[in-house]
């Protein structure tokens, strides 16, 4: 999801905690950064991770297959047309 502010605290949420570390090792370079930029030495971030968030994405070729087609049911009719596989 894109990340969301209230008042001066940016809220971003990600799907794992890898993720967030990842994040967590950056933030004192990006507070530095945004706070300079926006002039406001009040921004903070709150991050959090929320494990239902991963199963929202496709990792392998049907899972990506699967939710292409959950957007454009037409997409079966390529595959069978042009005799494709995943």
């Amino acid at each position: 999801d894109k990340p969301t502010v209230s008042g001066n605290t940016v809220h971003i949420t990600f799907p794992n905690s890898m993720m967030k570390g990842e994040l967590l090792k950056a933030r004192p370079k990006l507070l530095k950064y945004f706070r300079q930029k926006l002039n406001n030495y009040s921004i903070d971030f709150q991050i959090t991770v929320n494990e239902e968030e991963e199963k929202r994405y496709a990792y392998t070729p049907q899972e990506k297959y699967n939710k292409l087609l959950e957007k454009n049911k037409e997409l079966a009719k390529l595959k069978s047309i042009f005799k494709l596989d995943l």
